[in-house]
């Protein structure tokens, strides 16, 4: 009979360390209310990742979850 405690594959982790990554009771709730809330659209072009990741940072600014302190290089 296969162990179900662990997960196989690279990298195992256990059902116990997969839980403590997993956002606790407070933290669900706070991105279920983002999520039904906060919907951004980012833009930009994957062959210019530097302008999607600057409109992703403004748009994760804006919700008020990171405050951006990068600059351009």
């Amino acid at each position: 009979m296969q162990d179900h405690r662990m997960l196989t594959g690279a990298g195992q982790a256990s059902h116990d360390e997969i839980d403590q990554r997993l956002p606790d009771v407070r933290q669900k709730a706070l991105l279920e209310t983002l999520g039904s809330k906060a919907r951004v659209t980012v833009t930009g072009a994957r062959d210019n990742p530097e302008a999607a990741l600057a409109n992703l940072l403004d748009a994760l600014e804006d919700l008020g979850l990171i405050a951006d302190s990068t600059t351009a290089a």
